[in-house]
């Protein structure tokens, strides 16, 4: 069964119909960006009629298209970019199209939001995973020192609560029942509350320590391969970046050497 659309996005689409922008409308309602952006999207605002919707946003399409700004990057002919970015077919580069369509009904709006928060970017991404692995790090540390020093060389890893429980036949005989252990309570008959059994099992601390330093060691390996693969992204980059330079440099040499004439072989 679909989701029930949420108040907020049912407001939106009915800004988006009378002509507001996205990011107004986001402002507006206190939401990121890209939750209206989703929601215009999965819920098809603009193949809905209604408020001149499709003119405005041809309008709007029109006036986006007068502003394309374009994109800064290597002179036209120039093979610096080459051999750099995805390869041909590759579909990294799609955003949640696929996935809005199939899985995202099934997620909550928390979940929504934590998925459209999380950075895209390579760099980001390496450092995010880094920050997380440093706390998962802290914490096996923190328990390692934990069980070292515990008393006795054992520790509880399960707990069993064992119950005996009584049926009724109806509500009348429940209540019966109830009165009754009252009353018993109330004579000193019996002690208030239920009796249970709870049996427990323990382990040896030098076993659980043991399993934490591999996990430890496992973290640690990730950690290291995640910073070095954070390094020679940015090996990479500065790279690029300084052959892109180097090739302006020679392009705006060679315009010279072209357009300017030298003075030496004016004069003669």
């Amino acid at each position: 069964m679909p989701r029930a659309r949420s108040p907020n996005s049912i407001e939106a689409e009915k800004l988006y119909h009378e002509g507001m922008r996205l990011v107004d409308i986001a402002d507006k309602l206190g939401v990121p960006a890209g939750t209206v952006r989703r929601w215009k999207s999965t819920q098809n605002w603009d193949t809905k009629e209604g408020n001149g919707s499709k003119k405005k946003q041809s309008e709007r399409s029109e006036k986006k298209k007068a502003n394309v700004r374009k994109k800064p990057g290597p002179p036209k002919g120039s093979k610096n970019a080459a051999g750099h970015g995805a390869p041909k077919g590759n579909k990294n580069a799609l955003k949640h199209g696929g996935y809005s369509a199939i899985y995202w009904d099934t997620l909550d709006e928390e979940e929504q939001e934590m998925i459209e928060g999380t950075p895209k970017d390579e760099e980001d991404l390496l450092i995010e995973q880094i920050m997380l692995f440093g706390v998962r790090e802290r914490r096996l540390m923190q328990a390692i020192n934990k069980y070292k020093g515990a008393k006795g060389g054992v520790y509880v890893d399960g707990a069993i609560r064992n119950e005996t429980k009584r049926t009724f036949k109806d509500e009348t005989e429940a209540q019966i029942y109830e009165e009754r252990i009252k009353a018993k309570v109330e004579a000193k008959e019996r002690l208030p509350g239920d009796v249970y059994n709870m049996t427990t099992s323990t382990s040896s601390t030098a076993d659980l320590v043991a399993r934490l330093e591999r996990e430890l060691t496992s973290v640690q390996s990730k950690k290291t391969k995640a910073i070095e693969s954070l390094a020679k992204l940015r090996l990479e980059k500065q790279k690029l970046q300084r052959e892109l330079t180097e090739d302006g440099a020679a392009e705006v040499n060679a315009y010279v050497q072209f357009y300017i004439p030298d003075n030496g072989r004016d004069s003669k």
